[in-house]
């Protein structure tokens, strides 16, 4: 016979410790599963203070570069240009980026619609407003400017 048939008494092992395995295991992953949890929700609320932190810190790096010119100008006795302390115009206008976000609005909604995810059509409506009211604020300024 090439292979023995094992009977119950020899087929059985008894190794110590083996049976806490599992528990070892288990105690792992809720571990993880806890460090996993508490990371996104340091993530989320520590990544928008970061954000602010970084648009601040750049702003007052500017604002010191822009004073260090200005000194450096006044000691060689050069006149110095108003437009040094003009903040930069934006690239874009009320008008496009309203027109932009109506778009982004529309086409969320309509995306989700037709995807089945009617609930989520309101979320649609954020940018769609936001682009409205740069609408509006684009028609109130060009009034303004032309009485």
């Amino acid at each position: 016979m090439l292979l023995p048939i094992l009977d119950a008494e020899t087929a059985t092992v008894n190794i110590q410790g083996l049976d806490k395995l599992g528990d070892v295991a288990n105690s792992h992953a809720a571990i993880m599963g806890e460090l996993i949890g508490l990371t996104a929700v340091i993530l989320t609320f520590l990544t928008p203070i970061l954000i602010v932190v970084a648009v601040l810190w750049a702003r007052a790096r500017r604002m010191r570069l822009q004073q260090e010119t200005a000194l450096k100008l006044a000691e060689k006795g050069q006149p110095v240009p108003p437009e040094l302390f003009m903040e930069p115009r934006r690239g874009r206008s009320d008008l496009s980026s309203g027109l932009s976000l109506i778009g982004v609005g529309l086409g969320l909604a309509a995306g989700f619609y037709f995807a089945g995810g009617e609930e989520a059509v309101g979320f649609a409506l954020i940018p769609f407003f936001i682009g409205l009211g740069r609408l509006i604020a684009w028609k109130l300024e060009r009034d303004k400017t032309n009485p």
